[in-house]
């Protein structure tokens, strides 16, 4: 018997560089109360242009009212491994989950495909799958009509849940874009008030060394005029002391010329 399949299309009203941004943190969310656990337990790089990850996640199994009288035994919680490749090249992220436990009572295999929405850019395209199989004899129709109706119930609550994470971010990079706007408005207040600061100091002490400068300048020229003036009155002084010399020296040749000739 062949596996049951469902599609379906949804559409995030984000970005898809939003989308990868968000895409390994979906959980936790208020819609995915039934995720328990997620685990990352390998990464790598294929060909430098995807992202391959690797991660366990643990959900809770709810059995349906109808199967409790067979399926009671059943743990209520299912390991599942997410298998992950984010192609930055091609712009598409792609997601398969599988449960890797209770496989005899139902097989599921989801794949997600998250592109650009080609009619608007600023949103995200999900294409969702399932497969669904059973191999519980006497209940395997039942089984897979419950496993395709349990993930068209998960896909609606996936859609929300991840739009409440990806809103959660924008308002957050939104407040940090505003926080570094305020901070940047502060800093150049900041710095236009330090320039400011800076260019008072130096137009003081411009006006200062200019002080001094006209000062010093005004000083020397009264030391040189000073100077000039000592000098010239001391030039005058000797020709003053020169002429009395003279003066004197004559006087004394008079009185000896005048001496000789009474002798």
């Amino acid at each position: 018997m062949a596996a049951k399949y469902f599609n379906t299309e949804h559409v995030h009203p984000y970005s898809y560089d939003q989308v990868a941004h968000a895409i390994f943190q979906r959980y936790p969310n208020p819609f995915a109360s039934h995720v328990l656990s997620e685990d990352t337990v390998y990464r790598e790089i294929i060909n430098g242009t995807t992202l391959y990850s690797r991660r366990f996640l643990t959900k809770t199994n709810k059995i349906p009212k109808w199967g409790e009288r067979w399926l009671s035994g059943f743990r209520r919680s299912v390991p599942l491994l997410e298998e992950s490749y984010v192609d930055s090249e091609q712009k598409t992220i792609t997601i398969y989950t599988r449960n890797v436990g209770y496989s005899n009572f139902m097989t599921a295999i989801e794949k997600v495909v998250y592109k650009a929405c080609p009619c608007n850019p600023n949103h995200t395209v999900a294409l969702k799958q399932a497969w669904v199989e059973s191999n519980f004899y006497g209940l395997r129709s039942a089984i897979k009509n419950f496993g395709i109706e349990r993930f068209k119930n998960n896909c609606v609550k996936a859609t929300d849940g991840f739009n409440h994470v990806l809103e959660r971010i924008q308002i957050q990079q939104n407040s940090l874009r505003e926080m570094g706007h305020v901070k940047l408005a502060e800093f150049q207040q900041r710095k236009d008030h330090l320039k400011l600061q800076y260019n008072e100091k130096v137009e003081n002490i411009k006006e200062k060394s200019s002080a001094q400068w006209i000062h010093a300048k005004e000083t020397a020229k009264t030391a040189k005029d000073t100077a000039k003036e000592s000098a010239k009155k001391s030039a005058e002084a000797a020709v003053e002391t020169a002429k009395k010399g003279a003066e004197i020296v004559k006087a004394s040749a008079t009185v000896l010329a005048e001496e000789k000739i009474e002798d």
